[in-house]
């Protein structure tokens, strides 16, 4: 028996714009720990041709970890991969051991969905080729991401939730301290110095900060 086959696993999705490998600097530590995925967000691998809705995207997640044989995960996201997360906790609460949401959203405020679909429409395209993420299956994505609203998915999360914002992410702090009031028992704290790409801005902070939140005692 390995030192990881007492541990939950651990998955770890993506923001919109980012892609996979956005989490390296936080596996890297972890990985002597649990077993580890950082799956594409579904509807945001480059190689799908289809935008999926939110709920759809959470069932599909749910169905490809039950492929990898994860009956049970640990689960963190940011930004729109914390939309996915919280959709999953609330659809298959059976299935998320522990809840980590990393400048999450309850729903979208219009006048900050307006500055970021203005500063993408700006973005020249060759700055998101690292990412293998194309603009404009961005901008389509956004027009999913306008109609969010986990209104009613809050109260049925049952997994013991940590809320994160960065300390300089003041666009989305508004949107974490509804996140964490409406999740019962959910821990809200601040990732000093981080914006809002806390696993590439700060990822030692947050790989210190997932080890102690996801070894506690349940």
């Amino acid at each position: 028996m390995t030192d990881t086959d007492d541990q939950t696993p651990l998955v770890l999705l993506h923001g919109l714009g980012q892609a996979p490998r956005a989490w390296e600097d936080v596996i890297v530590p972890l990985y002597p720990t649990r077993r580890l995925l950082t799956p594409w967000v579904p509807g945001l691998k480059p190689t799908e041709k289809q935008l999926v809705p939110v709920a759809d995207a959470a069932a599909k997640l749910d169905t490809d970890l039950m492929l990898e044989g994860m009956q049970a995960v640990d689960l963190c996201g940011l930004s729109y991969g914390a939309v996915i997360a919280t959709r999953m906790a609330a659809d298959f609460p059976e299935r998320v051991r522990r809840l980590v949401l990393i400048a999450g959203m309850v729903r979208p405020p219009r006048a900050l969905m307006k500055v970021q679909l203005q500063m993408l429409k700006m973005m020249p395209a060759s700055r998101l080729a690292d990412s293998s993420v194309s603009k404009e299956r961005l901008l389509r994505t956004l027009d999913i991401v306008r109609e969010v609203n986990l209104t009613d998915a809050l109260p049925k999360i049952t997994a013991p939730t940590l809320v994160l914002v960065g300390e300089k992410d003041k666009a989305n702090k508004a949107a974490a301290q509804m996140l964490a009031a409406g999740i019962s028992g959910a821990q809200l704290r601040e990732v000093p110095g981080a914006g809002h790409q806390v696993n590439v801005e700060q990822p030692k902070a947050l790989v210190e900060i997932l080890k102690g939140f996801l070894d506690e005692s349940s």
